[in-house]
């Protein structure tokens, strides 16, 4: 038993310092050796031009574009991966309330989800996530059961919805639709 915990323990401080090696090694540049003999040889005999050398680092610079730009495609994916049918779906935590007054023993389970005209309408909606939460537990909080029955007042709630969060955003069209992952009443 003793064995296994002292195990458990080696493997985790091995852990920890791979973690932080590995994270940290992004810091620092790493140095060709190759490049530094170049450039060593060059200053020492001057038996290469400086052209060359100039064109060496340019080579350099054209490929940390090239995979800069990599991976910036590869962030745009990501967007693109978020996004069903071209549009942008921004998805909401659970949102849990009371329907009809606190002492109420029904109640709303619900996730809801917006469809966005663009980028930034998304990020500003992940930035104050809290805020959209908010104004969506302070609305839903004020319906009750009946009033949230049919599929009439679900269309009804999601225009209600739409507009409340849209006068939030400041424009009438900032949020094309919203969707509800889950909707249970109990």
């Amino acid at each position: 038993m003793v064995m296994a915990i002292v195990a458990l323990i080696a493997v985790g401080c091995a852990f920890m310092f791979v973690t932080r090696i590995y994270s940290s090694k992004d810091a620092y540049e790493a140095i060709n050796v190759a490049d530094v003999s170049t450039v060593d040889a060059t200053s020492a005999t001057s038996s290469i031009p400086t052209k060359e050398i100039e064109a060496k680092s340019e080579k350099k610079e054209e490929a940390k574009k090239a995979e800069s730009k990599s991976k910036k495609k590869e962030s745009d994916n990501d967007v693109k991966s978020n996004s069903l049918l071209g549009n942008i779906i921004v998805p909401m935590d659970s949102i849990v309330v009371n329907l009809g007054s606190v002492d109420s023993r029904r109640y709303l389970r619900v996730i809801v989800s917006l469809e966005v005209n663009n980028s930034e309408t998304e990020k500003a909606i992940k930035e104050n996530k809290i805020i959209f939460r908010d104004k969506l537990v302070s609305y839903l909080s004020t319906k009750d059961a009946k009033a949230i029955g049919t599929q009439e007042s679900l269309i009804k709630l999601r225009s209600e919805i739409k507009d409340t969060l849209n006068k939030l955003l400041g424009s009438d069209k900032a949020i094309r639709q919203v969707y509800f992952s889950d909707f249970i009443v109990q």
